[in-house]
């Protein structure tokens, strides 16, 4: 019998199709809770207290994550992309939350805040860079679970990644939403 190669490709086993599913939509189930709460967390309590419910979310898609890796791969490797993606969503936040500490007058936005030729330095600084900065690294993160993801073999089974992919994406844009929205108004009510 021929000695195993250092090349040669551990094989996948095959999941049961409802625990695959389950882990699946998982994260879209996160999306759904995740914006709801937002919200309301936000009429509640106000944008300060937002932050622990995003990390919270965010902690619920690391064990999504986590369940996806071991169905389909059980690779450690595999899982670092996801991690690293992970970390990057809050520093974005953070990063945010000093711009908009540093460049924003006031605690309040008022309507149409951004629009104002004086409110460009703030507006790059708390909301364009920051947000493209995240989804280039979050693209290259996904890039990473691809390629790691083929090489181990899979090939159909990297669609189910994609559910926790657009999940993380909107989860890491409801600050730079709701910013958005608050500083763009233009309409005074």
């Amino acid at each position: 019998m021929d000695a195993p190669t250092a090349n040669a490709h551990r094989v996948l086993q095959r999941q049961p199709a409802r625990q695959l599913v389950l882990a699946t939509i998982a994260p879209l189930i996160v999306v759904a809770y995740a914006t709801q709460s937002v919200m309301a967390v936000d009429e509640r309590h106000g944008m300060g207290a937002v932050a622990s419910v995003l990390v919270g979310w965010c902690v619920a898609l690391l064990g999504s994550a986590f369940w996806l890796n071991r169905l389909l791969f059980n690779n450690r490797r595999l899982f670092l992309p996801f991690l690293a993606a992970l970390c990057v969503v809050p520093s974005i936040w953070l990063w945010q939350r000093l711009a908009f500490i540093a460049f924003v007058p006031h605690e309040q936005l008022t309507y149409g805040y951004f629009l104002h030729p004086e409110a460009a330095k703030a507006r790059f600084w708390v909301l364009s860079c920051p947000l493209w900065v995240g989804l280039a690294c979050l693209s290259i993160c996904f890039v990473a679970t691809l390629v790691i993801g083929w090489r181990a073999g899979a090939r159909f089974s990297l669609a189910c990644l994609i559910p926790w992919w657009v999940a993380t994406l909107v989860v890491y844009a409801l600050p730079s939403m709701y910013l958005d929205g608050q500083g763009n108004a233009s309409i005074v009510i």
